[in-house]
């Protein structure tokens, strides 16, 4: 049976959720009997870290505990202390030092390690996510693109943008990272695109020019619920297409030796709020759906990023910004309003 026993076990109080927890030390027999849900990361953890832990449990080092919840209240208790937890149980927060712990063992079958842990009991998905995202971790700061991947059941904007990455259509298809890190396919992270995405559509106010995870996901809920999935989606995709075919995005390998200028998060949010800021890219009066004309297309298209955008900037963004302003010949805004 996967059941999970717990070591010189107590109830305590739980400052982080005033709930009453089981704190011990966990049976090492029992690590490949705690489970790590969809919330988790998935490729966040560099081997070099990883060693490191590793290497810690080997020399007996204290390692931090990990926390636990468990899908249920079915437990036995012994007279020594031992808890044995019976129901489902899933890691919140401690991914990798399960893992290492398990490689430590592996490495040493011999070795005894001493993993302290802190079980909620009676959990669900919903409360481990909430609290996976608001513990982070002291060990890897939990990334941005995570927290907003893990709010797609509960926002409109979240499911929008995880599933645009899926769209056929979309240039950036399977290459936007969800999780901790970057693989060698993926092109931008998951909170870079949702940035890039409110910056085009910043004239509709609210939060979409915010670096706040959640601030900025407010702002897109709340863009969703007005001008609808239907419409930002499609922007999206417009949006990116021109990016395709002035420099390229479907041809890219992910190799590092490629120059990616146009997929810098400087360059984008400076185009994004260019584009939003100028009725000649939307339709309507409502300017809820956005165009990129051929004629700017091919004006767009020849410029070269090497002058303007660098590692170490040459061109500050809000002069960058007039740079493509003008080459886009597009008038001032103040001028357009004092002519209205």
């Amino acid at each position: 049976m996967s059941e999970v026993r717990i070591f010189k076990a107590s109830l305590e109080d739980d400052d982080e959720t005033d709930q009453i927890i089981i704190r011990g030390v966990l049976d090492q027999e029992c690590l490949k009997y705690i489970k790590l849900d969809w919330y988790q990361r998935e490729q966040g953890f560099s081997n070099n870290h990883t060693n490191k832990i590793v290497a810690a449990f080997i020399s007996g080092n204290k390692i931090e505990d990990i926390t636990v919840g468990m899908r249920g209240a079915r437990m036995r208790t012994s007279k020594d202390g031992t808890y044995t937890l019976l129901d489902k149980c899933y890691c919140i927060n401690g991914g990798q030092r399960l893992w290492s712990a398990a490689c430590a063992i592996k490495e040493r079958p011999d070795l005894k390690i001493r993993l302290g842990i802190k079980v909620y009991t009676n959990t669900n998905e919903q409360f481990e996510n909430d609290l996976f995202c608001k513990m982070g971790t002291s060990q890897v700061k939990i990334g941005p693109s995570i927290l907003l991947r893990n709010r797609r059941k509960n926002s409109r904007a979240s499911a929008m943008l995880l599933a645009i990455c899926k769209d056929p259509v979309f240039a950036m298809k399977d290459r936007i990272a969800w999780d901790q890190r970057k693989t060698r396919q993926d092109l931008m992270q998951g909170f870079t695109f949702a940035r890039v995405v409110g910056a085009l559509h910043c004239h509709k106010g609210g939060a979409l020019r915010s670096s706040v995870p959640y601030d900025l996901l407010d702002g897109l809920d709340s863009l969703v619920e007005r001008i609808g999935e239907e419409a930002v989606t499609g922007n999206i995709i417009r949006f990116f297409d021109g990016i395709d075919k002035c420099w390229t995005i479907r041809q890219l390998s992910g190799d590092r030796s490629e120059q990616r200028l146009h997929l810098t998060l400087p360059f984008l949010l400076t185009v994004g709020r260019l584009f939003s800021a100028y009725s000649e890219f939307w339709d309507g009066t409502a300017r809820n759906d956005f165009y990129l004309p051929d004629k700017y297309l091919r004006r767009l298209k020849g410029l070269t990023l090497n002058d303007y955008i660098m590692p170490r900037a040459k061109v500050p963004r809000d002069a960058f910004y007039e740079i493509l302003r003008k080459r886009l010949q597009l008038n001032p805004i103040f001028e357009q309003e004092a002519a209205e």
